[in-house]
């Protein structure tokens, strides 16, 4: 596996390694599904001019947006006891020192 990035957990109170439901791959990769529009941004005349073409293209765009924002949304989560690991948590807690990272 990769190198797991270490966080703090408040539940077991010390850095740990964190996991997602989605690979880090996935997550890189679904962040591309934003750039589709700009690549249909040429072809907007043509499918401007037909609306039995845009209007479903759009709307299938539109229904896939929450479920790539839920997962390049995803937030960490404790590989030991599997609490959510919180950004604000991170910042607040920067300054103390961190032990060596539990796989």
């Amino acid at each position: 596996m990769a190198d797991t990035p270490c966080m703090h957990c408040t539940r077991c109170q010390r850095a740990v390694a964190v996991e997602y439901q989605n690979s880090p791959a996935a997550r890189r990769w679904w962040k591309l599904y934003f750039t589709v529009p700009l690549f249909l941004l040429p072809a907007s005349p043509f499918l401007a001019a037909d609306f039995a073409v845009c209007l479903p293209l759009m709307m299938a765009y539109m229904v896939g947006v929450g479920p790539v924002l839920a997962i390049v949304r995803e937030q960490p989560t404790c590989a030991e006891c599997g609490a959510l690991i919180l950004q604000a948590e991170q910042a607040a807690g920067s300054a103390r020192s961190r032990a060596e990272c539990v796989p």
